[in-house]
């Protein structure tokens, strides 16, 4: 059991510097590369299974390689927690955001029941023995739900820029805005030389608020360049 807490161990730092790396954001992902994933997972758990039903592989491998990757999820969004947290941090104090419940405390409370049930599948503070497998992947829901709680559903229009989910839109990257809907803005940036946009809705009583801000953000940046032109 020793080795299996030694490379978990180290799997779990491994993989904490690589989520705090942030080698993707969710904008990146898309249902073909999701699905891609998912089928090479599924095949691996499959052939780990038959390789264990025929004996191949003994428990204690098995329960090795379980651990290891219930302490590869932990680290990696762990370390996704830490950086997204310290992002926020960075970038500001809120201009605006459309608050509601759903945004704000749905979002919240579903983290906190994953970091509960975390808890709970750890064995740390129930009868159940504590075994690394237990142990490992309480941490990996722990990490989620704390990786969940950093991410916000809408928009957050920062001082030093917009955070979508995971990703921050520099002010110096903004380009335009126009409203697509009546209710429906339409955000236009620059991200590796190509011009994207996302859209968001704002209530009607903010759209002035928003409208003013962007305007602003806007004036600054022409101001910058003719000083710099």
């Amino acid at each position: 059991m020793i080795w299996i807490i030694i490379t978990a161990s180290v799997t779990l730092i491994l993989s904490g510097y690589f989520g705090h790396q942030r080698l993707f954001y969710l904008h990146q992902l898309s249902l073909r590369r999701i699905g891609f994933s998912a089928v090479i997972a599924l095949s691996v758990f499959s052939l780990l299974l038959v390789l264990f039903r025929l004996r191949i592989m003994s428990e204690g491998v098995g329960a090795a390689i379980i651990t290891n990757t219930y302490a590869s999820l932990a680290g990696f969004f762990g370390g996704s927690a830490l950086n997204q947290y310290r992002t926020k941090a960075s970038s500001g104090e809120i201009l605006y955001a459309h608050r509601s419940f759903l945004t704000d405390h749905a979002a919240v409370i579903m983290a906190i029941g994953i970091i509960l049930f975390g808890i709970y599948r750890s064995s740390l503070f129930n009868d159940l023995a504590i075994t690394p497998i237990r142990v490992t992947s309480g941490l990996s829901f722990i990490a989620f739900g704390l990786w969940g709680m950093t991410l916000r559903l809408v928009p957050e229009f920062r001082s030093k820029g917009i955070i979508i989910l995971d990703h921050v839109i520099k002010w110096d990257d903004f380009l335009n805005y126009s409203w697509f809907y009546e209710e429906v803005i339409e955000v236009e940036y620059e991200e590796d030389e190509t011009i994207r946009s996302f859209k968001t809705y704002i209530p009607p009583a903010d759209q002035l608020e928003v409208e003013d801000l962007l305007r602003s953000k806007m004036m600054e940046k022409v101001e910058e360049d003719s000083i710099i032109n």
